[in-house]
């Protein structure tokens, strides 16, 4: 008789824990030292991880820059403090950091403008207004009237100055001496030439980005050239400045990131070659 041939006993166990044992062991997190700050921090763990800042970028969808930027603590070279955080946290959480202590730190030690001010008070309901002095409206009458003739006297002393003024200049140009006030001053023009194609960020007294972008080869860009507006580009090779049609130079050094170059203090060659070195 025919003895049936015994078949090989059926794996025992969950096939996904089985998958689950072949996968590779989980990157243990970045060894950091407490004594060092957050954009050092972010360096740091970025190297132990065998990353360059482009594959970083690539990974998070966050532009290279404004990584740089984080790993620098360079705010000025962010877009925003809401932005600045979103990309913060995307960074740390890629790192492999944790999240809430790296935004801490890094918004300690940049002065970033916290979230948690403590809200106005709200009068109740049962609250009453505060009743106001029956000598209140008299005493702003009296200050109105005051101020009324102090403006009075102040605007006869200044037109008496300026008539004064005007018969000096008057005089002047009948002996044939123009005034130095009355020569225009010429307007001034800059205007940045990129040479290569790089990024260039120009920001207004009061910290706003009007323009942030890469300019390729041949583009002329012209800023305000009031005092408080600065430059800031990744190679200060990659731009050529002129004023007024002159030459004046590089923004900065071939190769080498411009931080803040103040725009009103550019001059054209000529000029810088003819004023006198500072003691």
């Amino acid at each position: 008789m025919l003895q049936p041939i015994p078949t090989d006993p059926q794996p025992t166990g969950d096939p996904v824990d089985a998958r689950a044992q072949r996968q590779p062991p989980a990157a243990s997190p970045p060894v950091l030292e407490d004594a060092w700050r957050a954009g050092r921090k972010l360096s740091e763990a970025r190297r132990q991880r065998g990353w360059t800042v482009d594959e970083v970028a690539d990974r998070i969808r966050v532009r290279k820059e404004f990584l740089e930027a984080l790993e620098d603590m360079n705010v000025k070279l962010l877009p925003g403090k809401a932005y600045a955080l979103a990309f913060l946290r995307s960074y740390a959480r890629e790192l492999g950091i944790e999240e809430k202590a790296i935004v801490d730190q890094f918004q300690d030690e940049c002065a970033l403008t916290r979230d948690d001010a403590p809200a106005p008070a709200m009068r109740t309901p049962t609250s009453k207004p505060r009743q106001r002095p029956p000598w209140a409206a008299a005493a702003a009458l009296v200050l109105i009237a005051a101020g009324f003739v102090g403006w009075r006297a102040l605007d006869s002393q200044l037109r008496a100055e300026s008539e004064q003024q005007i018969a000096s200049t008057s005089e002047a140009g009948t002996l044939g001496v123009t005034p130095a006030s009355t020569a225009a001053a010429p307007r001034r023009v800059v205007e940045i030439r990129a040479v290569a194609e790089s990024w260039l960020e120009a920001r207004g007294p009061d910290g706003t980005v009007f323009l942030s972008r890469n300019l390729r080869a041949g583009d002329v860009y012209r800023p305000d050239p009031s005092p408080g507006w600065t430059l800031h580009a990744r190679d200060g090779g990659a731009f050529e400045l002129y004023v007024n049609g002159v030459s004046a130079g590089l923004l900065g050094t071939a190769g080498m990131p411009v931080l803040g170059r103040q725009i009103d203090e550019i001059q054209p060659l000529t000029q810088a070659s003819n004023t006198p070195p500072r003691s």
